[in-house]
């Protein structure tokens, strides 16, 4: 009897996205894929900015990806992300997990990452319109 259980609050998400449903969409693979730090200078701008209005391919965050990417320790900040959107977005996982899919294969994780945090700001944004009216009949 000394279990407590947890209450519905206490539970994680899981992730929206596999991490090996990098190939779709197009756009995103070829991005992450191809310019890995325009997509990460992409994500890091849409958690600030959901709709990308000042959002510019070649940025700090770009910059840093490419630093690190050339002295190959961008899965450590690969990791971190994911562990800051885990914690964010209530997701499932852990920083082992975070570490190992940064490590082997940080172009599925980024793409994973855009896709997640695209859906979440859609979620989060999205309004529900007015209620229709019709006016009394004269």
């Amino acid at each position: 009897m000394g279990a407590s259980q947890s209450s519905s609050s206490d539970q994680l998400n899981k992730w929206s996205h596999s991490i090996w449903g990098c190939c779709s969409p197009t756009r995103i693979c070829l991005l992450g894929c191809c310019c890995p730090c325009f997509l990460y200078g992409k994500t890091q701008s849409r958690l600030n900015d959901p709709a990308l209005q000042e959002h510019t391919y070649l940025n700090g965050d770009c910059c840093l990806y490419t630093v690190t990417q050339s002295c190959g320790l961008h899965c450590l900040i690969l990791a971190r992300k994911r562990t800051d959107l885990r914690k964010r977005y209530r997701l499932s996982g852990g920083v082992c997990g975070d570490c190992l899919q940064a490590w082997c294969c940080s172009s599925c994780v980024l793409i994973q990452h855009e896709k997640e945090i695209e859906k979440q700001c859609r979620t989060l944004t999205y309004q529900q319109p007015p209620t229709m009216i019709y006016p009394e009949p004269r």
